[in-house]
């Protein structure tokens, strides 16, 4: 859908492109990015966590400190080991292994991502710690491919949550992520984003004018930056 929304959209990306400051210089917001490129924007929206990354602000913006919970995906193509489970046929064993949180156990799930044939299956584990190639080794008879990503999956939640600002400096920097301190899944992150759509619409945008978009927002995603640069109409 993001991509059919995309192609249907007048905006040029640039991905894989990560900005290191951001600054409000008056009239408008200057991204600089690691590439040595400077970008100059109206409206700035900021939808990646800052928790763990380096971001410059000038002037400062002040977000409360909070604690990732780190989650380790791995994605292995082969087949798994019955015998790590004690069974004797690949089988025997369910499409997703759950396990309770206990740090005894060295992950906590193991699902089919897809299935090629009988002997060629895509897996995805989630764990808390990194999977070392002796385990993967001792879970999996057959390993062609694997694929780790570490990421901070969602804050650790504490009470009384402190949330950052959904607008940063006051004026238009904005921040999607501050709404994760009170649920954290794909599904709110889409809600935050349309209310930070709704927020730039009726408080940089003339009422009369909220149809049509006519300036530049840059959306830093994962450390990958789109710049949408848009005369398309706002739904």
């Amino acid at each position: 859908m993001a991509a059919g929304l995309i192609n249907i959209s007048d905006v040029e990306l640039h991905l894989h492109e990560e900005i290191d400051s951001i600054s409000y210089l008056g009239a408008y917001y200057e991204l600089k990015s690691t590439k040595g490129n400077a970008y100059s924007c109206e409206v700035t929206v900021v939808a990646t966590p800052l928790d763990e990354l380096s971001i410059q602000f000038s002037p400062l913006v002040s977000v409360p400190m909070r604690q990732l919970q780190h989650t380790h995906a791995t994605f292995v193509r082969g087949l798994v080991n019955p015998v790590y489970f004690g069974l004797k046929a690949v089988s025997e064993i369910p499409e997703l292994v759950a396990t309770i949180e206990d740090p005894r156990l060295p992950f906590t799930s193991i699902s089919i991502l897809k299935c090629y044939n009988e002997t060629d299956v895509t897996y995805k584990v989630f764990s808390r710690q990194a999977m070392t190639d002796a385990l993967l080794d001792s879970i999996f008879s057959v390993r062609k491919e694997t694929v780790r990503i570490n990421w901070g999956a969602y804050p650790h939640y504490k009470a009384p949550e402190k949330f950052a600002p959904f607008i940063l400096d006051g004026k238009h920097l904005y921040y999607v992520n501050a709404f994760e301190n009170a649920a954290s899944t794909m599904e709110t992150s889409a809600v935050a984003a349309e209310n930070i759509a709704r927020l730039i619409l009726s408080r940089f945008f003339d009422r009369k004018m909220a149809a049509f978009w006519f300036t530049y927002f840059y959306i830093a995603i994962d450390l990958r930056v789109s710049v949408i640069s848009s005369e398309s109409r706002a739904a």
